[in-house]
């Protein structure tokens, strides 16, 4: 069988043309079909830059910790191996177990430290993600699009692309002052 031989991707593509044909077959005249490039948008919206700080600021200072202990844990290592020939065995004993418990408490931190951040790294694609479906179906409904698709597009016009319309709309947005931070500042 043909399908066998291909991978997912490829079957979504295809299946997604048929359905685009089907559908413009259906209602090929008058129909208005856009496409919008998802990925791009969530790459270039302003929003994302703020996220992306917004991510730096939260993590940082832990990263920054992170940092200075894996430091010290190479610290102790090359100090070993400058003082190992002077100090005795059970000396040597104790300054490995330290070194190995530096070693695995830092990869706890390490790994703790990106499950938090993945974490928080999806929430915040999460909330972009809204942000776009929501200007791709204001745009939609302002511009009376009977079909907007988004994945797994083989061709799609400039006419048809409505990705600018919608990063402009959210940077119209991102210009706005946030709702949030106004209700929390005194006036």
């Amino acid at each position: 069988m043909l399908i066998q031989g291909m991978d997912m991707k490829k079957i979504k593509a295809i299946i997604s043309s048929i359905l685009l044909l089907a559908i413009s077959g259906v209602h090929a005249e008058g129909s208005k079909i856009g496409f919008v490039n998802i990925n791009l948008l969530l790459q270039k919206v302003p929003q994302a830059d703020v996220a992306t700080r917004r991510l730096e600021q939260a993590f940082g200072e832990r990263k920054a910790e992170i940092l200075s202990f894996q430091k010290s844990c190479k610290e102790m290592e090359v100090e070993l191996e400058r003082e190992g020939v002077a100090l005795s065995q059970q000396q040597k004993q104790k300054k490995i177990r330290k070194i190995r418990s530096c070693g695995s408490e830092l990869k706890l931190m390490d790994e703790e430290y990106g499950e938090d951040l993945r974490i928080a790294q999806a929430e915040e694609l999460q909330k972009l993600q809204r942000l776009v479906y929501d200007a791709v179906n204001q745009i939609a409904e302002q511009e009376q699009f009977d079909l907007i698709v988004n994945e797994a597009v083989i061709f799609a016009s400039p006419g048809v692309d409505i990705s600018r319309k919608v990063l402009n709309a959210l940077k119209v947005v991102s210009e706005q002052p946030d709702k949030e931070t106004a209700a929390e500042s005194p006036k």
